[in-house]
Order: C-alpha cells, then sequence, then structure tokens
C-alpha cells in the first residue's frame, strides 16, 4: 500500500491550494477555497512562525527557514500503519539542528485500522515523544478523506468521512489517543478543519484536552484564523494559514509568544481530577474530606501528589500536599495507564462559614489546576463545657453525687444542650446519665457572650463505698466533648447491729408457725426502725425469705444502748411439714455505704410429726335408673388429734377407660358405731353418690385428710370395685301375627317377648309399626306385660317380659307388621328389632 499510495503519502491539508492543485481529481481540484493570488505574500502579525513538511519536501533549507523567522516545525513520520515518511529522520534533525522545536505527525486513516493500532505505529517509527525540552508533542492529522472515492489495491477508502459515522470518528480519535498518553505520557494535537470536523466528526465536546491545530486559508492577509470547532474549543493552539508560502511545506502560527511556546514542547503536564468536596464529622470535629486523582505524565505509573489550597471563612490561605497513592481502577482505564493515582484526605477545620478549596496535579516539570470547590461548613465549633463542683452528699439512708456545671454546644450555643456524665464504679461498671443543660448560668452569659441558660445539675445516687471516677461530656450536634473527669472516694458506712433472741415453734390442730423474736438498730439513725430479713430452711433443703420491720418497742434495748425509739421484732412464720428447721436474720442496713447487712444469728427448731388420721372405706355400690346411673360410697374418717373435728376425704375414682378424677367430701355424717368403738364425738362418717356415664368396672379409693401441716401423711383408708353392667341392646322375638274378628271388629294380633340384659328385672317398651295396603305406616308403643315363663327360665331372669300387640284394621288389603324392643338401661346402646310379619286381609 505504501507503494501505492506514492513516495511522500496524503499530504496535511488536504484542501489548501498546494494540495489540491496537485490532486489526482479534478472534482477535488475544485474544492479549493483558498486565495491563490494571496500565496507566500503574507504572515500574520502575532505569533511564533513555524511549519510542516512531509515527504513532498524532501530537501529543506533549514538555516534559511530559521532565518524567515521559523521557530517550530513539524514533520510527517506515518500514515496508517503502512506508510513511513523516507525523509523524515533527516527533516526531523535538520530542524533541530538549527534551534528549532519539532515534533512528528501521522496521517490518520481512520477506516484502515483502528486508533490503537495507528498509534503504536506511529510511536515504532518516529511519533515518541521525550521530555527534553525541544520536542512537540505528537499530532494527529484528521481531515479530508485524501483518497475519497478511490478503491487501492482493492481497498475502497469512502467517502469524504471514510464511510464512518460521527460517533466511529470520536471513539476512533480516543482509542488513538488513550494509546499515545500511555505510550508517551502526552495526548496529541489534533490538526483539522472546522467544517470538516463539524461536518463529518459531529463538533462534539470532550476533546478539550487535545490542543487544536487548525487549517483555514483566508483569501487576504488577515489575524482572524475563522471559527474553531466549539464543541471542544474555544480557540486553536496552532493555526495553518498558508500551504504556498512564505515557508516551505505549510506555514504556521502559534497562538502565543516564544515563552509560552516552550511548554509545550517540555515535559507533559500533569492532569487530574477534583472529584468532591464534602463536610464530614469526625467524633466531635469537623473535616473538609477532599477526593479526586492526579497523574504525572511524564512519569505516569508513579503516583504524584496532589497540592490543596483551603482559604478558609476568615480569608487564610492554607496548603496540604496530599499523596496521591489510592488505588482509581476507573482512571487507569480510562486513561491507559497504570499505578495508583487518587488522593483522599479529611482536613480539619475550627470555623463555620464557606470554605474554597483548589487542587493541583504535581508533575515533575510543571504543575496544573485540576479544580476548585466551595462548601459551606456549619457547626464544625465544638460543644463546650466545665465541671464546677463534684461533691458527696450523705444521710442516714441515702448517698449521692452532687454535679453541677454548664455545657454549650459551639455549633447552636442559642439552643440548650445536653450534658452527659458516665460513672464507673469501684467494680468497674460505668453506668451514663442524661442532664439537661437549661438551668440559668448568667456568670457563663457574661463570660462567654453564649446565653445564660447553659447549666446543669443531677444528683446521683451512690450504692457502694470506693473509688469512683466521674466523666462529662457537652453534647453537640454534630460532636462530643469530653470536659473534664474527676475521681472521688465514698467512705463506708457503719454496719446495723441486733439480736437474734428466740425462734420455737407454735401449733393449733389445723396450724403450725415457727415463732422469731429479736431486735435491731442501725448506728448511723438510731430513731428510725430497720428492715429485718428472716430465712428459713425447711426440712426438705428449699429456703425461703420473709422481710419485716423492726419496730416494736423493746424498752431493754433502749436501756441498754442509751437509744430512742422502736428496734424489737416478733413474728410467726407458717410452716407446713415436721422436721428440722434452720432460722437466720439479719439486720438489713438503712446506708447503701454499709459494708453489708449484717448476720444476726441463726437457730434450729425441731418439729415433730403429728399423727394421721384413720378411717375406712366401707362399702361401694352402683345405683341404676332408666335415666342415670351412680357410685354410691359409705365410710368413715377420724382425726384422733381433734377428734371432735370432721375432717375431708378425698376419694378417687378410676373409670373403665383408666381415667382418674378426684372428689373431695367432709366426713360430716353421724357414725355411732365410730364413736363408740373410739371413744370419740362428733360426725365423722361420709356417703356420698357419685354420677357415672358409662358401664364397666369402677374402682374408688378414699384418702384421710389430715387437718394438721405436720401430720405425717394422708392415708389412704380403702379401695373398692364395683360393676356397672354391661352396654347393649334389648333381646327378644316377635313370636306371631294373625288377623282376629271378634265382636264384629277386626284387628291384628302380635305376640313375643323382649328384655334388657343390663336391667332383665324390669319390664320395657315395645314398639309397633303396622304399614296397611295404601302403604301408610303408623306407630303404637306398648309395654311387656304378659308373663313369660318360657323366656326367664331359659335366660335364668326374673319379671314381665312377654307382649301382646292388638291393632284394628277396617280396609281389605295387605298388612305388615313389625315389632321392635326397646332398652331400659341408661347405658343401652340402641333398640333392637324382634320380628315383621305380612298378612293379607
Amino acid at each position: 500500500m505504501a507503494e501505492a499510495v506514492g513516495i511522500g503519502g496524503a499530504e496535511m491539508g488536504q484542501r489548501s491550494a498546494r494540495v489540491v492543485r496537485s490532486a489526482p481529481s479534478e472534482s477535488v481540484r475544485k474544492l479549493s477555497s483558498e486565495a491563490l493570488s494571496s500565496e507566500g505574500t503574507w504572515m500574520p502579525t502575532f505569533g511564533v512562525q513555524g511549519l510542516d513538511v512531509s515527504g513532498h519536501q524532501p530537501t529543506v533549507d533549514w538555516r534559511q527557514q530559521w532565518n524567515m523567522g521559523a521557530r517550530f516545525a513539524y514533520v510527517k513520520a506515518t500514515e496508517g500503519n503502512y506508510y513511513i515518511n523516507p525523509s523524515y529522520s533527516s527533516q526531523y534533525q535538520g530542524a533541530r539542528n538549527v534551534g528549532m522545536v519539532r515534533g512528528a505527525y501521522h496521517f490518520a486513516i481512520p477506516n484502515w485500522s483502528s486508533g490503537a493500532d495507528q498509534a503504536r505505529y506511529f510511536v515504532q517509527n518516529g511519533g515518541g515523544w521525550s521530555s527534553d525540552g525541544y520536542t512537540m508533542p505528537p499530532v494527529l492529522d484528521f481531515e479530508f478523506n485524501p483518497y475519497e472515492g478511490r478503491t487501492i489495491n482493492g481497498f475502497y477508502f469512502g467517502n469524504t468521512c471514510y464511510n464512518m459515522s460521527a460517533a466511529q470518528l470520536q471513539s476512533w480519535i480516543r482509542d488513538f489517543g488513550n494509546t499515545m498518553r500511555s505510550l508517551t505520557g502526552r495526548l496529541p494535537v489534533i490538526y483539522t478543519n472546522t467544517s470538516w470536523w463539524n461536518q463529518c466528526v459531529g463538533n462534539p465536546a470532550g476533546f478539550g484536552d487535545y490542543p487544536l491545530w487548525m487549517a483555514a486559508y483566508p483569501s487576504s492577509a488577515t489575524n482572524n484564523a475563522g471559527p474553531v470547532p466549539t464543541g471542544s474549543w474555544s480557540t486553536y493552539s496552532i493555526w495553518q494559514y498558508s500551504s504556498t508560502g512564505p515557508l516551505a511545506g505549510d506555514s504556521n502560527v502559534w497562538n502565543g509568544d516564544y515563552a509560552s511556546l516552550r511548554p509545550l514542547a517540555g515535559a507533559a503536564a500533569p492532569d487530574g481530577s477534583f472529584d468532591d468536596l464534602s463536610v464530614q464529622r469526625v467524633g466531635s470535629t469537623s473535616q473538609l474530606n477532599v477526593r479526586g486523582w492526579a497523574v504525572d505524565f511524564a512519569n505516569s505509573s508513579a503516583s504524584t501528589q496532589a497540592h490543596v489550597y483551603v482559604t478558609g471563612p476568615d480569608g487564610v490561605r492554607t496548603g496540604y500536599a496530599l499523596p496521591a497513592n489510592i488505588s482509581r481502577p476507573d482512571v487507569n482505564a480510562a486513561l491507559g495507564v497504570t499505578g495508583q493515582h487518587g488522593f483522599q484526605q479529611g482536613i480539619q477545620i475550627q470555623k463555620s462559614g464557606t470554605y474554597k478549596v483548589c487542587a493541583y496535579a504535581i508533575g515533575a516539570f510543571s504543575n496544573t489546576e485540576i479544580g476548585c470547590k466551595s462548601i459551606d461548613a456549619k457547626g464544625t465549633e465544638p460543644p463546650i463545657g466545665s465541671i464546677d463542683d463534684a461533691k458527696e452528699v450523705r444521710s442516714a439512708d441515702k448517698v449521692t453525687l452532687s454535679l453541677r456545671g454548664w455545657a454549650i454546644d459551639g455549633a447552636n450555643p442559642a439552643t440548650a444542650t445536653e450534658a452527659h456524665a458516665y460513672l464507673t464504679a469501684p467494680d468497674g461498671t460505668r453506668t451514663g446519665y442524661v442532664m439537661p443543660a437549661n438551668l440559668s448560668r448568667p456568670d457563663v452569659d457574661q463570660a462567654l457572650g453564649m446565653g445564660a441558660n447553659h447549666g446543669y445539675q443531677r444528683d446521683i445516687p451512690v450504692t457502694a463505698p470506693g473509688t469512683y471516677k466521674l466523666c462529662v461530656y457537652a453534647i453537640g450536634q454534630y460532636g462530643n466533648t469530653e470536659i473534664g473527669c474527676r475521681q472521688l472516694n465514698f467512705a463506708p458506712a457503719a454496719a446495723p447491729i441486733g439480736s437474734f433472741d428466740d425462734a420455737s415453734l407454735i401449733k393449733t390442730s389445723t396450724t403450725a408457725a415457727l415463732s422469731v423474736r429479736g431486735w435491731a438498730l442501725d448506728r448511723g439513725d438510731s430513731t428510725r426502725s430497720i428492715p429485718v430479713h428472716v430465712y428459713v430452711t425447711s426440712p426438705d433443703g428449699t429456703t425461703k425469705s420473709y422481710p419485716f420491720s423492726a419496730s416494736q418497742a423493746r424498752a431493754d434495748v433502749n436501756s441498754a444502748l442509751g437509744v430512742t425509739g422502736s428496734h424489737g421484732f416478733a413474728a410467726a412464720i407458717p410452716i407446713t411439714a415436721p422436721g428440722q428447721y434452720k432460722v437466720c436474720t439479719y439486720a438489713i442496713a438503712l446506708s447503701p455505704l454499709a459494708p453489708g447487712n449484717p448476720l444476726l444469728s441463726c437457730r434450729s427448731v425441731d418439729v415433730g410429726a403429728v399423727a394421721p388420721p384413720t378411717g375406712s372405706l366401707d362399702s361401694l355400690t352402683v345405683n341404676k335408673t332408666t335415666t342415670s346411673a351412680s357410685l354410691s360410697l359409705a365410710g368413715w374418717a377420724v382425726d384422733k388429734a381433734d377428734a371432735s373435728r370432721s375432717i375431708d376425704v378425698h376419694i378417687y375414682v378410676t373409670a373403665p377407660d383408666g381415667t382418674t378424677k378426684g372428689y373431695a367430701f367432709n366426713a360430716s355424717r353421724p357414725r355411732a358405731d365410730v364413736n363408740t368403738a373410739f371413744g370419740v364425738t362428733g360426725d365423722h362418717g361420709f356417703a356420698p353418690s357419685i354420677p357415672i356415664t358409662s358401664p364397666g368396672v369402677y374402682t374408688a379409693c378414699a384418702y384421710a385428710i389430715a387437718p394438721s401441716p405436720l401430720a405425717s401423711s394422708n392415708p389412704l383408708i380403702g379401695c373398692r370395685t364395683a360393676d356397672a353392667g354391661k352396654s347393649g341392646v334389648p333381646v327378644g322375638v316377635l313370636d306371631s301375627v294373625a288377623i282376629k274378628t271378634a265382636a264384629g271388629v277386626t284387628s291384628l294380633e302380635a305376640t313375643g317377648w323382649t328384655y334388657d340384659p343390663d336391667m332383665p328385672t324390669l319390664s320395657n317398651p315395645v314398639h309397633a309399626y303396622v304399614t296397611g295396603p295404601d302403604g301408610k305406616t303408623t306407630g303404637y308403643v306398648f309395654s311387656t306385660t304378659v308373663d313369660r315363663p318360657d323366656a326367664n327360665k331359659a335366660f335364668g331372669i326374673t319379671g314381665t317380659h312377654g307382649y301382646s300387640v292388638n291393632v284394628k284394621i277396617t280396609v281389605r288389603g295387605t298388612y305388615t307388621l313389625c315389632t321392635y324392643g326397646i332398652g331400659v338401661s341408661p347405658f343401652t346402646t340402641g333398640n333392637t328389632g324382634l320380628g315383621c310379619r305380612t298378612l293379607t286381609y
């Protein structure tokens, strides 16, 4: 392809007069808008002159160009990824030999290969850069398609926009530029024509970091280069104003003086971004949190610094050097660099107001401002305050720490705040207390001018002797400040004294109690009665406490100790079982700082068991009617310790299904036989009736309940069993049915027998149902009123169990008669069909 495009390849300035004049196509030649009459006859009257050359100018008199005022030169190095300027080395060095600063440019063919591919080709073949002070940044020549409409070596080069969309061309430029910066540390200069750029690239934003080299050829001498592509630039860096002189190749002017041109050829300028500025509270302090990134493209793999200058509300400006050494993968990906380039740091501030912060990326050869931001900081002043007083206040039964001081939220002094106190006890436990700081303190207002209502006061209970540590904090809207700590020692109070004089048993036939007696007083205030706690350990090992007050008169104690008041205690504590009891008494101190509640003494009391009651369950029978059933029990129970008293009896009935239910009765019926046998008086018999609902065998057990809690037991006085029968249905038969006529009356006559096996001595009902010729059925109720000795003998029963049914009929036809035996036991489960007969009248 290099041979096909010719020895010089595409020339810079595809719509310049010189290039159009030598174009192979007449249509291209007609596109020139440059006034040929002005070629080579003038120079702009500002800036620094320079030239650009390519393989189309193989020999250049560089000394002559210097003498004509040229101080910089650009030399074409490459095109696409297929062409290298054969004159590049001699041209590049020739310009440098006469003292010019010089650089290389690449003619882009964007539809040939990627931007990254062509950038690498450019750098490998002369497009590199070094920070020697004489090398201009590389140039991307991005303009009219030099091979518009042509097919060369089978490749169709497309229209003037390379048959690419604006978005595709923008992406291609960024690919080229990022690759160049990654390889050289510099973004390239973009050479272009405003009309072509707007037409093909779309005049986008986002390329302002690339210096602009604009091609525009006025028709007459002027210092006005015409419009620039305004999407990314407001002005140009270099203007190519002629292609035919006065300088060799194309004539250009630097938009500035020579002093401003040299830095362009110097080291790559650092770059970065001031991403964010915020106010952050850390504890009771406030800080400005600054965040961003900075890259020194002279050494893009190494971390550099960002210098931040903070101008406070008072106008004072302070500088801070921040290392830009935090990982920023987003920056690396966007710029194609490696290393760590992020910075973030908090800068403490003391005053509220507006802060202006400016950040600079620091480079080896220059620094770049990367942004300024302003922010209002509110409430940065910390809370302040004082512990004015912390002292002990003690009475006989109360000890407090009296605390007093003031606290102000510096961020909001007009509003009362809080003070928080933390008290660490001798055992290490720490307790917090909230105190409104809203009490009048005119002295604080006079001293600080922040208002009078900032005082606090609190009495904190103290519950143990020893050394306490107190710390108080002033609470602010944005933070808290420790305003002081104190250490205080609370001496212990004297322990109370007393005596456990006596413990004994008191009992009746139904009650038992331990009688305790003694005295106790607190020497801290001997006029007051104090509590006494009594702990009773029962024979089963369980311990229960009983609080009393030592508030009974004890003249002996007062006289002996020379005190007044009531200090005696005497109480009865109920007990429920025999055995040995241990009783201990403690005098309870009034003061929380007493060393403890002393044990007065312990005593043991032996409680003997009382003989249990006696009795008997004499009988258990079943009573049944046709509607209910019950168990009838009879017996007696007596407590010999108090034989005149009727006592309780508990009866437990176990039903046929195994369930047991308890019943309580009182043995309060007359039983003269028992009184005679035991020589006692009173009523001691019992005869309850307990309903039952199912047949089967029942077991009843009776227990005599001792009235005394000291009885050794509630004895079983007997168990008995009774059979309540079986569930079932009646049995029987329908013996005969006949039609009989007597005295002009015709009737159906049925005979038979039936009985209920659970109650075989009782006669039971018989139901007869007659269905006549019309299909209607009528029921009739009868009873077994006829003797049937044959049935009684066969089943070994007694009673009347035969029946005779007589039903009058008047209509001829077929009749059906059926009889049913009806059960009379409460446990009957149904009725029995005895039989049916059909007859015709």
